[in-house]
């Protein structure tokens, strides 16, 4: 289990966000109550679902995916104001009840559906994480979630949109892998990016060699990003 997206844990960090939201909320004309009490009643939800089933229960991938989706949407929603009115700090506990709320989809094969909340609260863990050994877990956890992803948005096809969630995991997560400092997975995560962002790679793999300069980076990290570039630096005849 990934600590960051377990559900108990979430469940506490989502509730003091929902205290900060209800402290600014209540200076303010409109106050977003209806979905603070939906996504607290989705939530434990979840929770009794857990409790009642086990953690991977006899729950059908249908209904994990159903349910997954409503409450991501709604979590989503509540996110979209916490970020509008600058509660960083309850920003991160609705992303937190976002990535325990992927992880609960996964476990019950269900497939997601809705990646922006998912995406940004990783990005923002992220860039707040340096150790190696959970840096290399965070990455395991992004692929996790690609490999959930529903069809319609495996089939990537808004693709002249920079902002669009599916390209911003896969480009997050070549550089978790490479922050990591762990070849092997640097390996198995370019594979993946190149594979599902092609047109992506050299501009990705250009940055790469930037910071292996800028940062200092260890010299087996270095050969790992000098492989890739050098395959995709140069454009293929036809």
């Amino acid at each position: 289990m990934h600590s960051y997206a377990a559900l108990p844990t979430a469940i506490a960090r989502f509730r003091s966000a929902v205290a900060e939201i209800r402290v600014s909320a209540a200076s303010r004309e409109t106050a977003p109550t209806q979905l603070i009490d939906a996504s607290e009643n989705f939530l434990e939800m979840l929770s009794s679902l857990d409790r009642d089933r086990g953690e991977t229960g006899p729950i059908s991938d249908v209904d994990a995916t159903a349910l997954g989706g409503y409450g991501l949407d709604l979590l989503a929603e509540l996110g979209h104001w916490v970020q509008q009115h600058g509660l960083m700090e309850a920003r991160r506990g609705v992303g937190a009840a976002g990535l325990a709320t992927a992880a609960w989809v996964i476990r019950h094969l269900g497939r997601i559906s809705s990646l922006e909340l998912v995406v940004d609260a990783l990005a923002d863990l992220a860039n707040r994480t340096t150790d190696d050994a959970e840096l290399e877990d965070m990455a395991g956890f992004m692929g996790k979630v690609l490999s959930a992803c529903d069809s319609r948005i495996q089939q990537d096809l808004e693709k002249t949109n920079p902002g669009r969630p599916w390209r911003v995991l896969h480009l997050n997560r070549g550089i978790v892998a490479t922050r990591s400092h762990r070849p092997d997975l640097m390996i198995r995560v370019f594979d993946e990016l190149v594979r599902a962002l092609p047109e992506e790679a050299p501009a990705f793999f250009e940055q790469g060699m930037q910071q292996m300069v800028a940062l200092d980076y260890p010299a087996p990290v270095r050969a790992i990003m000098a492989r890739y570039h050098a395959a995709w630096s140069h454009p293929t005849l036809h």
